[in-house]
């Protein structure tokens, strides 16, 4: 027998049935830890049938084989907001962002990015990044209180993203805000008000985009958005649709899961000051602690798929047509590959975590994240060895369509 009919043969011999598992997917920004919601749907079944005519994903072994199956398809994502959503910016930055691209088009505009998102290109932006955040430790050195989320975190994401992209500084909370408002459109339902707030800002947010890059045409800068116009010279044309929801993507995702990225790690550093200690003496480094708060507390809990044809995962067969929930959150905790995976310990052993996804949709600005989140926390634990957190203010968590976060971190620095 041919080695590919052997393993079909395998897979037909040992394919388990579909169980069905009580989740609302819709409501598990209500759970008070998500993460212990999921591990109980992990621990029944890890691919299973739940409410809404979802498939959750939430195995290590299943989460992987989704994201690189060529059947788990994104257009499908992309085709719903096209048909959802009226005519205007919202709609065209939904339906033509890079994530919710197939082939051949998601090959073509990723090709555009990567022409002008170069290794070089971060690592140029190292010095710059830290020269930055020392700035804006100086400012607050003298607090005895420090809100991080808003007063650091994300500060120094969205000055980066506003400088890769030729942003004037002095638009950079303007645009911030408008992408914070179009993100609940990412979420799996949407109320009638934010989804009147976030169609409105994404006409105000594609009218500005359009201006810059009419200005980057007319005057090319050294910046990405110039260099992305120089990669469409090339041969590699968008047309005026794609590159606005490119260039709204890479506003968006820029700062906002890396900004929740450091803050989610520090809260997990603070919880207990010995972690804290241990990065300031040098006994944790800090890319190991980095990966290890992208395993245990990912600020993307999910991304969607649906199968074009019938896929197997984990020897479970999910019909054509399915829509599919891969909780990364979940299968970066799966016992079944990390050994007590609830607990925070930097340098383990094991496969890298999926919170930058797998696969051709693997996260373009995982290296800059990386860089930032780095950069942050060795200035942080060089300028403010003995942080704390501020025992009269509570953390509270949110849930934003797939973005889940602090909404405040308050810390005393001394």
């Amino acid at each position: 027998m041919e080695p590919a009919a052997y393993r079909r043969r395998l897979v037909s011999i040992y394919r388990v049935p579909m169980q069905r598992v009580r989740l609302d997917p819709t409501r598990l920004a209500d759970a008070d830890d998500p993460h212990a919601t999921l591990a109980d749907v992990r621990a029944q079944a890890p691919v299973a049938e739940v409410d809404h005519g979802f498939v959750a994903v939430t195995g290590f072994a299943a989460a992987s084989a989704a994201l690189r199956h060529p059947g788990c398809r994104s257009g499908p994502i992309a085709e719903f907001y096209l048909a959802s959503l009226p005519d205007g910016a919202a709609r065209d930055e939904l339906g033509h962002r890079i994530n919710f691209l197939d082939p051949p088009d998601h090959a073509r505009v990723r090709g555009v990015v990567n022409k002008a998102f170069t290794p070089r290109r971060v690592a140029e932006l190292r010095p710059w990044m830290e020269r930055t955040i020392d700035s804006m430790l100086d400012q607050l050195d003298d607090r005895e209180q420090v809100e991080l989320l808003h007063e650091v975190a994300h500060q120094l994401p969205s000055l980066v993203i506003s400088e890769m992209l030729g942003v004037p500084e002095r638009d950079r909370d303007l645009l911030t805000g408008f992408s914070d408002e179009v993100a609940p459109l990412l979420g799996i339902t949407v109320s009638d008000g934010d989804r009147e707030r976030a169609v409105l800002a994404a006409e105000r947010f594609h009218g500005y985009l359009a201006e810059l890059v009419a200005e980057r045409r007319r005057a090319p800068g050294d910046d990405l958005l110039s260099a992305l116009l120089a990669a469409e010279d090339e041969g590699e044309r968008l047309d005026h649709v794609e590159l606005l929801s490119l260039v709204a993507t890479l506003y968006s995702a820029g700062h906002r899961t890396t900004r929740d990225l450091f803050t989610n790690g520090v809260s997990l550093l603070l919880a207990d000051p010995s972690r804290y200690g241990a990065v300031v003496d040098d006994r944790w480094s800090i890319p190991e602690v980095v990966n290890e708060v992208l395993r245990l507390e990912t600020p993307t809990l999910y991304v969607a798929r649906v199968t074009a044809e019938e896929v197997t995962l984990d020897g479970v067969a999910v019909a054509a047509g399915t829509p599919v929930m891969v909780f990364l959150s979940a299968a970066n905790r799966d016992p079944a590959v990390f050994d007590e995976p609830d607990v925070l310990r930097p340098g383990r052993s094991g496969p890298a975590a999926l919170s930058f996804a797998f696969g051709p949709h693997f996260c373009l600005g995982a290296a800059l994240a990386r860089s930032e989140v780095e950069v942050m926390l060795e200035a942080l634990t060089r300028r403010w060895p003995a942080l704390s957190l501020d025992p009269d203010s509570a953390i509270s968590w949110h849930l934003r369509g797939p973005f889940r976060g602090v909404d405040q971190l308050v810390v005393r620095p001394r």
